[in-house]
C-alpha cells in the first residue's frame, strides 16, 4: 500500500505543479487511482448593444462586426448592418486556463477593401479596450472602476467613426 500512496503523491504534486488541481478517487477492491482534473474556465463576452456616435462611412451605413482577442487568439463576429443603434447579441468564448486573462475588444466597419476600426475607448489615439478577467475572483479590471461578472459595461469613442458599445462579462466554470 505504501508503493500506491508514492504514486498519488506524485501525482498529485505533478497535477498542482502543472497548474491544475486533481481528484484522487480509489476504487476499493482494485486499488488503482483515478485522476480527473479540474475544467478550465471559459470567459464569455455577450455585446448587447452597438450604437453609432456619428457616420462610420462616408456614402453608406457601417456594417459593424466585434473582434475579440482573449489571451492571444482572436475571434470575429458576422457583420451586422448599422440602423442608429443594433442589437447585436453577439457572444465570444474561449476557454483559458484559471487566473488572469488578457482581453482587448475593438469593433469595426466592414468595407470593400479595408475593414475600419471604430473608436470605442475614452483614450485619445486608442480605438480598441483593453481589460484583464480573473476567472478565480470573477473582476474584470483595466477600466476607471472595478467590475463584477454580469455587470453591464459601456464605452464610448470620442474620435471620428466613434461608438458606445455595451457589453457583459462572465466566467463558466
Amino acid at each position: 500500500m505504501s508503493k500506491f500512496r508514492a504514486i498519488v503523491s506524485a501525482l498529485t504534486l505533478s497535477t498542482v505543479a502543472l497548474g491544475g488541481t486533481a481528484t484522487i478517487a480509489t476504487v476499493a477492491l482494485g486499488g488503482t487511482a483515478t485522476i480527473a482534473a479540474a475544467k478550465d474556465p471559459e470567459v464569455i463576452i455577450k455585446i448587447t448593444r452597438v450604437r453609432a456616435l456619428d457616420q462610420p462611412d462616408a456614402f453608406s451605413k457601417g456594417d459593424f462586426y466585434a473582434k475579440a482577442t482573449i489571451n492571444g487568439e482572436t475571434i470575429a463576429t458576422k457583420p451586422v448592418k448599422q440602423e442608429t443603434s443594433i442589437t447585436p447579441d453577439w457572444v465570444i468564448s474561449k476557454k483559458v486556463k484559471p487566473g488572469t486573462v488578457n482581453v482587448k475588444l475593438a469593433v469595426f466597419d466592414k468595407d470593400v477593401s479595408v475593414d475600419d476600426p471604430i473608436d470605442i475607448n475614452r483614450i485619445d489615439n486608442k480605438r480598441d479596450i483593453d481589460f484583464t478577467v480573473n476567472t478565480k475572483t470573477c473582476k474584470i479590471e483595466g477600466f476607471s472602476s472595478t467590475y463584477k461578472c454580469g455587470a453591464k459595461i459601456t464605452r464610448a469613442g470620442k474620435e471620428k467613426k466613434g461608438a458606445e458599445i455595451t457589453f457583459i462579462v462572465m466566467v463558466k466554470k
